[in-house]
């Protein structure tokens, strides 16, 4: 396994972070950003998820912007946790392709396990899923 690079910066190190660390975050989180090119240029989203089968899934409404656009596109999702007094922290990015969850068989398996909640109200029976192609993280540990 190669060695972690880690760099100074500022005050505190930064740590490139291993495949699995960075899938392990994915999975202890449950809302994050997905971010995406719409028809007026980049967006970005907080969104409720659930790390599940290698893929970030979550929940949005079937007729909104992010649902005409994610149907099927590229798309990148970050999650991360900052602690802003000791400046430190780290990030996640997943970067594949996002489609609508369309097989009964998958939705009938989501649907039993609510997976992902959102907070937001109103009605978000569109089960979107990113499978990532590339997952990258890193830590700024303090100084």
């Amino acid at each position: 396994m190669p060695e972690r690079l880690l760099f100074s910066q500022g005050h505190g190190r930064f740590e490139e972070l291993s495949r699995d660390e960075c899938v392990r975050l994915l999975g202890d989180k449950s809302v994050g950003r997905i971010a995406f090119c719409g028809p007026d240029g980049p967006r970005v989203y907080p969104v409720n998820y659930a790390w599940r089968d290698g893929s970030v899934i979550f929940r949005t409404a079937a007729y909104n912007s992010l649902a005409a656009t994610l149907r099927d596109a590229a798309a990148a999702f970050e999650v991360d946790d900052i602690d802003e007094f000791l400046e430190s922290g780290w990030s996640v990015l997943a970067v594949g392709r996002a489609r609508a969850v369309e097989d009964p068989d998958e939705l009938a398996d989501l649907w039993g396990d609510r997976t992902p909640e959102p907070w937001a109200a109103g009605t978000r029976a569109l089960f979107i899923r990113l499978a990532p192609k590339q997952i990258t993280g890193r830590r700024v540990h303090p100084g």
